[in-house]
């Protein structure tokens, strides 16, 4: 809607006016020109402490670096940044993070920090409410964002000086006074333990953190001892509305007065792309360590590449307690310096396609059997060839939703396969007597028998799925039982689900 906007056009020829309200100070102003200026203070606060000095040690912890005193070239154009610098060698974790920060559940935030490449060129930005953690990698060399895990979005903003602002934003699911902020310092998007050959490096440069309750990065405010909230005057000209208190009656084609609310998405993972955490210790075989069954069968690590030699054949080179029965993985490594056989990944149990080429790999599976990962020769002659950057992460780590039957996630999307009340995926998201605006994608769809899927509310059903596209549907929500379901119905149909949006529902006006 036009901000602050109410009312009729303007004819008064009223010079002074004032309008003082109890919660964040409005008034207005009519200047010579019979120009009303709406003024209205926003408030922000930014909780981490030591924004911009991250060498004070009782804000900040520190893994495996260290931050000195030298100070260099910062986005403001003051030499106030620092270098987050290597103090020991090895695949390890190098991070910088404050805790103890007092976080809401159901509230949303947004973490920020300025980042700049040094020896390496990527950072892991992480936030978390002290039990679920919100993450993003940011690409420092060209703001590219991947690896999301549970954020609702991200922002990259490209300064000046090669700098960029990262940020994540995220709904708080636990209330805690221990949150947090971090950043690791990495050489890809995925290697959370680089391997740092030498001591003192800069590996990344740092400057201007900031946690605020905000739906998106707002403009930085530094901190020293205590948290500190800034007062920002939003101001807004119009010789079109008047200020009175009446009625709303927009005007044709209000053109830059404002826009219209858009609400919340009220679902959670709705494109199905939330991963958890790295599960695979020594994943980039940087180290001869971590698995077991290298050193004998053709097996062995070396050159940073676990190497299946000529004999290498159905022994296993494996991890213990990685995967849990039933959970859902993605799976990606690559495959090099192949000469024949070939190879798979199994997960407790359950197994990858064999590939038997150079390239990189993902695959999808759900663990089964018992908790173990790794590595597998399978053809009898033997198998030549090296493989790296083995990656193992869960699918949806926090069961946003209920899968039941034949129903999964991979690849970004759910897919729903089978008959009625045997394969379904929902959320316990709605609220009696509310009216939702449901908007959803689906793909690949296949039926027996000219048989339909279905979206029910609970119990009832919202709208039948018969075909691909992308479909809206409005529904009030009219049952005590808060579930959305998508499910296959009687027969056999299965279906593909992605861009899952649920918003409260309110009519927006349209231009008169």
């Amino acid at each position: 809607m036009p901000r602050l906007g109410f009312g009729l056009p303007l004819v008064s020829s009223v010079q002074e006016s004032s309008i003082t309200l109890i919660e964040d100070l409005l008034w207005e102003d009519i200047d010579t020109n019979n120009n009303i200026s709406v003024n209205y203070q926003e408030t922000r606060t930014n909780i981490v402490l030591h924004s911009q000095d991250v060498t004070d040690a009782e804000a900040w912890t520190k893994q495996n670096i260290s931050i000195d005193s030298t100070l260099y070239d910062a986005p403001n154009d003051t030499n106030t940044a620092n270098a987050i610098k290597s103090n020991t060698t090895g695949s390890k974790n190098y991070y910088l993070q404050q805790q103890g920060l007092s976080v809401t559940a159901g509230k949303t935030y947004t973490a920020s920090v300025h980042l700049k490449k040094g020896n390496l060129g990527f950072g892991w930005l992480r936030a978390g409410d002290g039990t679920t953690n919100y993450s993003a990698a940011f690409n420092l060399n060209t703001g590219a964002v991947t690896n999301t895990s549970q954020v609702i979005r991200t922002q990259v903003d490209k300064i000046d000086g090669d700098w960029y602002r990262c940020s994540v934003t995220f709904q708080a699911q636990n209330t805690s006074n221990n949150g947090n902020v971090m950043v690791f310092a990495q050489i890809d998007a995925t290697d959370n333990t680089p391997n740092v050959a030498v001591s003192g490096i800069e590996l990344l440069y740092v400057w201007g953190w900031q946690l605020e309750e905000n739906s998106e990065p707002s403009a930085y405010i530094k901190t020293t001892t205590s948290a500190r909230t800034a007062t920002e005057v939003l101001n807004d000209f119009s010789n079109v509305w008047d200020f009175d208190s009446a009625d709303l009656m927009p005007e044709a084609d209000p053109q830059s007065e404002g826009a219209w609310e858009t609400l919340d998405n009220v679902v959670l993972n709705g494109d199905y792309e939330e991963l958890g955490s790295e599960l695979v210790t020594n994943g980039g075989f940087a180290v001869d360590s971590d698995w077991s069954g290298t050193g004998s069968n053709g097996y062995s690590i070396s050159s940073g590449k676990l190497n299946l030699s000529d004999s290498a054949y159905a022994t296993n080179v494996a991890q213990a307690n990685v995967t849990t029965i039933g959970k859902a993985y993605k799976v990606t490594f690559e495959i090099s310096n192949y000469v024949k056989g070939s190879a798979r990944i199994f997960l407790g149990g359950n197994v990858t396609s064999s590939v038997n080429s150079n390239g990189t790999y993902t695959f999808h599976v759900v663990a089964s059997a018992n908790t173990s990962a790794g590595v597998q020769a399978l053809d009898g002659g033997g198998t030549t060839l090296s493989l790296d950057n083995l990656s193992l992460k869960q699918v949806d780590p926090n069961d946003r939703w209920t899968l039941t039957g034949g129903t999964s996630i991979s690849d970004g999307k759910m897919t729903v396969t089978g008959a009625s009340g045997t394969s379904l995926g929902f959320q316990g998201i709605l609220v009696q007597g509310t009216a939702y605006e449901l908007t959803y994608t689906i793909s690949n769809f296949s039926s027996s028998s000219g048989n339909t899927g279905v979206i029910n509310d609970a119990g009832t059903t919202i709208q039948s799925i018969s075909g691909n596209g992308t479909f809206t549907v409005v529904f009030t929500h009219a049952i005590a039982t808060n579930n959305l379901i998508f499910r296959a119905t009687s027969g056999t149909n299965s279906y593909q689900v992605d861009n899952v949006t649920v918003r409260e529902y309110a009519i927006q006006p349209q231009d008169v």
